[in-house]
């Protein structure tokens, strides 16, 4: 029989253990493989590979970026970075780069493509590309496909800058012509990676042995959710009805962590609250109550609120919700309450995000499908497709019902609109987008589909003054 010492020794190694485990977390996933070997290749070829680069650029219009890896290997794995030389030309010469790091194939549907992968840079020191961000430098960079419709993400990018005016992150952009071992990969944007980082989404990630909750999270409603990142779900609720008059159940939604956590107390504790959260949104939404969250994170009455639109606010920006809310009517993207929906609280000294904040858009590939002057789309319940899977988001389907919410909406579009910055950014995406045909080569037949996304958005602009102006 085991005495109390022994369970003790036990104990305290398994707490050592997992504790490690979470110091580690995060810092082992991402680490790119030693890069001299490529860069001892690339130099040895480096009278082979300029020449044609220099012949690319002579052809090429926008800039170009030139990946070659270690003994020329494909690019094939989601959890393997295979080490490369990146150039970046056909641009200033301030902007050119030569710099070694390590790609690998991301994203989750779109990663089996076997004809166009979106891929993850992450080079060995912080490197700007292209000016983006400002000139900032960051490790982490992403290139994604164009798809068959050429812009969807370009679109969606500069409307969410021009709708968040500078205030919430939104990855900055650029079209380029992509090359693998020299075999051309067609047009891709480069864009940043959403992540936890000074100048993005920047919440205080903790130091090693920073195990308190006093921290930052960065979380993302994610239908993909893995043991690759913690995660944790909140449940759904009973029966709603719409602004659109469509009742359904409120279902339930999974919440990968996408920032570092140095203990399993944070991961509870993170969990928690956006359950504490979402349920003072529901009960305020539905049945007008007005609740908190105390020390512990348990709910209490919001005594201290006038409305219930007060106590809801003093746990969410509103703002950001909102501006969220606009930027997805106006895409009408599929998977809008799926995944690749951001959100960022911090609870730290100087924190940014005192309150749970929305940001980073990503993903429309699946959007701009559905009939642009057809009713409302994101704010509502989604029609259900033949999955019958539920897709709707659950903060706008809620929110739109919190008395007050819509008023915000309305008063930030009637802005946007007055200002003419909404039809402004459209036109400067059709340029855009028209710009792109001499360097599309076989691909010319997208120009056509990246258009049709511009006239789509035109069109729901208008409906949509009539709704919100």
């Amino acid at each position: 029989m085991s005495t109390w010492v022994d369970r003790f020794r036990r104990g305290t190694a398994a707490l050592l253990l997992l504790t490690l485990l979470w110091s580690l977390a995060g810092s082992c996933a991402e680490e790119v493989p030693d890069t001299s070997e490529v860069m001892r290749q690339y130099e040895e070829r480096t009278d082979k590979i300029e020449p044609v680069m220099a012949a690319i650029a002579r052809k090429k219009t926008h800039p170009c970026i030139y990946i070659t890896t270690q003994d020329r290997r494909s690019i094939q794995s989601k959890e393997e970075y295979v080490p490369a030389v990146i150039n970046v030309f056909n641009c200033p010469e301030d902007m050119r780069l030569t710099a070694t790091g390590g790609v690998r194939v991301r994203g989750n549907s779109t990663a089996n493509d076997k004809s166009e992968k979106p891929y993850r840079i992450k080079f060995d020191k912080k490197q700007n590309l292209l000016g983006l961000h400002e000139g900032k430098a960051y490790k982490s960079w992403v290139l994604l496909r164009s798809f068959w419709n050429l812009v969807p993400d370009y679109t969606a990018f500069q409307l969410a800058k021009a709708i968040f005016g500078g205030k919430y992150y939104s990855s900055d952009c650029v079209f380029v012509n992509l090359y693998v071992n020299g075999y051309a990969q067609g047009v891709y944007l480069l864009c940043e990676q959403n992540q936890a980082a000074k100048g993005r989404m920047e919440v205080h990630e903790p130091e090693e042995g920073e195990t308190g909750t006093d921290i930052g999270y960065l979380l993302e409603m994610d239908n993909y959710a893995s043991d690759e990142h913690p995660y944790f779900s909140v449940p759904g609720r009973e029966e709603v009805t719409d602004i659109a008059g469509e009742r359904r159940v409120i279902p339930s939604r999974n919440y990968s962590i996408k920032s570092d956590l140095r203990s399993k107390e944070q991961e509870e504790y993170i969990g928690k609250y956006l359950q504490g959260v979402f349920t003072v949104l529901y009960e305020a939404a539905t049945n007008g109550k007005m609740l908190s969250l105390d020390g512990n994170l348990d709910l209490c009455p919001g005594d201290g609120f006038e409305t219930p639109s007060d106590a809801v606010s003093a746990l969410i920006d509103l703002e950001s919700l909102a501006n969220m809310a606009i930027l997805e009517e106006l895409t009408q993207d599929y998977d809008v309450g799926a995944g690749s929906f951001y959100l960022a609280v911090d609870f730290s000294k100087d924190s940014l995000y005192p309150k749970l904040t929305f940001l980073g858009p990503w993903d429309y590939n699946w959007g701009y499908t559905e009939d642009p002057q057809g009713g409302y789309y994101a704010v509502t319940f989604q029609k259900l497709m033949e999955d019958q899977w539920e897709r709707s988001n659950v903060w706008f389907v809620l929110a739109m019902k919190l008395e007050g919410f819509e008023r915000i909406v309305r008063d930030k579009w009637k802005d946007l609109s007055d200002s003419g910055v909404l039809t402004e950014t459209v036109r400067r995406v059709q340029s855009e987008c028209e710009s792109l045909a001499p360097d599309l080569d076989k691909d010319g037949w997208k120009l056509q589909n990246g258009l049709n996304i511009v006239h789509y958005v035109e069109k729901r602009i208008q409906w949509l003054d009539k709704q919100w102006k």
